[in-house]
Formats: structure tokens, sequence, C-alpha cells
């Protein structure tokens, strides 16, 4: 089965716990079923780890652990999946959703020095006309990211459905093949 392979990349529930900053989830964190690695789990991990991992927002961990606990899957997968965007990636993927976002939505895109004062307008919470000029871009941006999250968590559940089925295929073939094997002998 393929679970070998993913608990091998994956923390152990014993360390996610000791989390003192996990202590008022304890309770939640105790449910066998957000540590069990099936194909539901899994596959509903893939989905909502890459989905959460677009969400332009800070600590993008607590709304996807949040979600784990409630649809009870699997929450070390979910957790990791989360840090696709990490420090290092988080521009070019989210440059990737705005360049997605003004596509869909027929807006021109902002060339490199705009965006340079978009950046800094977005980040004085000025009210000027700056500031409302930094929201027209900020339209296809969230319909980028949506639209990222929600096409790659579902290409990460359907693949790992298709993982799945072919690793558990491939199991069945190989007993099939030792029992023939030990029937003839």
């Amino acid at each position: 089965m393929p679970k070998a392979l993913i608990r091998r990349y994956l923390p152990s529930p014993d360390k996610i716990r000791a989390q003192k900053s996990l202590g008022f989830l304890r309770h939640r964190l105790g449910d066998p079923s957000v540590w069990h690695l099936n194909r539901r789990s899994a596959s509903l991990a893939m989905f909502w780890g890459l989905f959460f991992s677009f969400m332009p927002m800070p600590f993008q961990m607590v709304p996807a652990t949040l979600t784990a606990l409630a649809l009870r899957i699997n929450l070390p997968m979910v957790l990791v999946l989360t840090w696709l965007t990490n420090p290092i990636t988080i521009l070019p993927c989210m440059y990737v959703a705005y360049a997605m976002g003004s596509l869909i939505l027929g807006v021109p895109m902002l060339s490199w020095s705009d965006m340079d004062g978009l950046f800094s307008a977005m980040m004085s919470l000025e009210s000027s006309s700056t500031a409302s000029s930094a929201n027209a871009p900020l339209k296809p941006f969230l319909v980028g990211t949506i639209v990222m999250g929600v096409g790659l968590g579902s290409l990460g559940y359907l693949g790992m459905q298709v993982y799945w089925r072919w690793h558990v295929a491939k199991q069945w073939q190989a007993r099939s093949a030792r029992r023939a094997l030990t029937q003839r002998t």
C-alpha cells in the first residue's frame, strides 16, 4: 500500500500532539481518524492541503488544521501540503495566480514596475488614491488564487485516487502471481 511511502515523510501523531501551541485541540487530536491513512483520507487531504496552500492569508495552517479536524481527514498530510507555498515559492506561485486571474477576467496584467508600486501600496494602510488603485489588481489575484487552489486541489485529489487504485491493483497482481507460483510447486 502507499501508506508506507506517505507515512515515511509525515510527522508522527505523538510529535504533533506534543506541540504546546495545539493544546486547545488535544481532544480532537486524540481522534484516530485524523491520523488514519486510507484512500478517502489521503485524497481529501491532498485537496484541502493544496487548496489552502494557495489561499492568500497568513497562517494557512490554522484553517487547514480546523478543516482536517472537522472533516476527520489525515491531518499531517494536510499540514505538509500547505507548505507548497513557502517563503521560497510564494512569489512565483502568487504571480502565476495573478496571471491566471487576469486571464480569466480578461484584465491586462500590470508590468513589474507597477507591481512594485502595488505591493508597497498594499502594505501601507493609507486610504489615498494609491491604495484605491491598488485594489484594481486585487480582484484578478483573488480569482486566480481560488482557481489555482480548487484546480490543483482537484488534480491532487484525482491523482491520489488514481495512484491508490494503481498501487492496490499492483499489490493484487503480485499476490496472485505469488499464489500461482506456490500452487505450481
